[in-house]
């Protein structure tokens, strides 16, 4: 009898320890928000309009994260509208250089992109 009484509490303990570990879960992931960046910053009507950035994200290239092309007037407003929206954010960026240097900003379809350099 002894030996069932311990399967059981054994079961209660993990499912126990599971619901805890998904709440702890929910509670961290449920207060995340995506980041939505403002409509017209990738803009533009000539090349000369757009300028490349080495930070689309919380994260720079050079520590994981993206290059873009914006459009130049925008260039500091995005910069501002990340430090503030990444400033809550916990986020872990990595040591890895994404960054590419064979790339220029264009305007394609009155947008803003990057394209290999030719």
């Amino acid at each position: 009898m002894s030996g069932k009484l311990g399967v059981i509490l054994a079961l209660v303990g993990s499912t126990v320890l599971v619901g805890l570990g998904v709440m702890s879960f929910h509670e961290g992931t449920a207060k995340s928000r995506p980041v939505v960046l403002p409509f017209d910053l990738f803009w533009c009507e000539k090349d000369e309009d757009c300028v490349v950035v080495e930070r689309i994200g919380c994260c720079d290239c050079w520590q994981g994260g993206g290059q873009a092309a914006v459009t130049t007037w925008h260039a500091d407003d995005l910069r501002r509208f990340l430090k503030h929206a990444c400033q809550r954010a916990e986020q872990v960026c990595v040591q890895v250089d994404v960054c590419r240097s064979d790339v220029l900003p264009r305007c394609i379809d009155r947008q803003c992109k990057l394209v290999l350099a030719q």
